[in-house]
């Protein structure tokens, strides 16, 4: 079955790494629990352009290349490749420099395990290309992807994050959330 991962805060801790970066290049001191919303001005206490602005710059620098796992996620993508054929889907930039360090820091947290890499542009809908997948199993941390996602026949998982806590409530049925990857992998694999 194939079970496609956004990359960022589901399988490698961005917001952790974007945080030190601000610390350190922008003398910033955002809250260390994270975004409370979709809004990173909001966190960052600058404007929407300056924060769209700094995450280009984010992504585009030496410190992208060195995101550190998500706690659970590399025991859960271990045992999720046998038997599974595991895809990434990503929107982070789509410039060649910014694909290679992508790659290269999800090959050195997780190893050979991804058949393909898939990087967008920021803010690019994921929609028609997870239409272009066969349904299978499809993970999160947008609440918009996740519902492009059961749209697109996947069966859906979102991981709650601080930034999107507040969809929760209203959610639709069809998308399951999860706090600890260990629930993801008992669910696909009927534990």
């Amino acid at each position: 079955m194939n079970i496609i991962l956004d990359c960022d805060d589901v399988l490698l801790d961005w917001i952790k790494r974007f945080r030190f970066f601000c610390m350190s290049e922008r003398f910033l001191d955002p809250d260390e629990v994270g975004p409370g919303s979709w809004s990173m001005a909001e966190w960052l206490g600058v404007t929407e352009d300056e924060a769209f602005s700094m995450i280009q710059d984010f992504n585009a620098s030496h410190h992208f290349a060195f995101l550190d796992a998500v706690d659970g996620a590399q025991e859960a993508i271990k045992r999720l490749s046998r038997g599974h054929t595991l895809h990434v889907l990503t929107a982070c930039a789509k410039d060649a420099e910014t694909i290679e360090r992508r790659e290269l820091n999800l090959q050195r947290e997780f190893g050979p395990v991804f058949w393909t890499v898939q990087c967008l542009a920021l803010g690019e809908s994921k929609a028609a290309h997870l239409r272009a997948f066969d349904p299978g199993i499809w993970i999160e941390d947008n609440y918009k992807h996740a519902v492009a996602g059961v749209e697109a026949g996947h069966r859906t998982f979102l991981r709650r994050r601080p930034h999107n806590a507040s969809l929760e409530a209203a959610s639709i049925p069809e998308i399951t959330w999860f706090t600890e990857w260990s629930e993801v992998v008992a669910h696909i694999e009927g534990v």
